[in-house]
């Protein structure tokens, strides 16, 4: 019985849709940003390398966070090896497991937020790229803008409640679709 294999197009669309998403995955188990990264490329090249190991009609993701988790593992055996301290096995599966499980909607939350991000006004967009993109800190934006740390504070922990109530609005409303 001959198996189906995915097109090359088909993979490579799999690959891109799901790339946020094994990020996510392995920050959640490793959150070094650089070594998550670099698990991601490794992740990658091994599912490229794997492609005719996926069975089209499964879970691409599930597939994919297996490889991932698999990828993390060897790199955090690299860092141990290194005498660097890492945490148990047991802990990472269980880290691993939440993970997986929190990112089932991923994608869907990630559209929605760029949908939201789009709604906010000017200033508030500059405020949250600033901050989360650019990585300024709280005490340099607050500079420039002229406000208190505090305000500023204040003033992002509103965005993000307004960011979550759009999030939590648009997916209600995609189920009720």
């Amino acid at each position: 019985m001959s198996r189906k294999s995915l097109t090359e197009t088909d993979f490579v669309v799999l690959i891109t849709r799901h790339q946020a998403a094994i990020y996510a995955y392995i920050l959640t188990i490793h959150p070094d940003r650089v070594a998550a990264q670099d698990i991601l490329q490794e992740t990658n090249l091994v599912l490229c390398r794997k492609v005719e190991d996926f069975e089209p009609g499964t879970s691409f993701k599930a597939w994919s966070f297996r490889v991932a988790y698999w990828q993390t593992m060897a790199h955090l055996k690299r860092v141990q090896r290194a005498g660097l301290v890492a945490l148990e096995p047991e802990v990472l599966d269980l880290v691993a497991l939440e993970a997986e499980e929190q990112l089932g909607d991923f994608e869907e939350r990630h559209l929605a937020l760029r949908s939201c991000l789009q709604k906010l006004p000017a200033g508030d967009a500059s405020i949250l790229l600033a901050h989360y993109q650019r990585g300024e800190s709280i005490a340099e934006i607050s500079g420039r803008l002229g406000r208190t740390r505090d305000a500023l504070k204040q003033v992002l922990l509103r965005i993000r409640r307004t960011l979550r109530a759009c999030i939590e609005r648009q997916l209600a409303d995609a189920t009720r679709t």
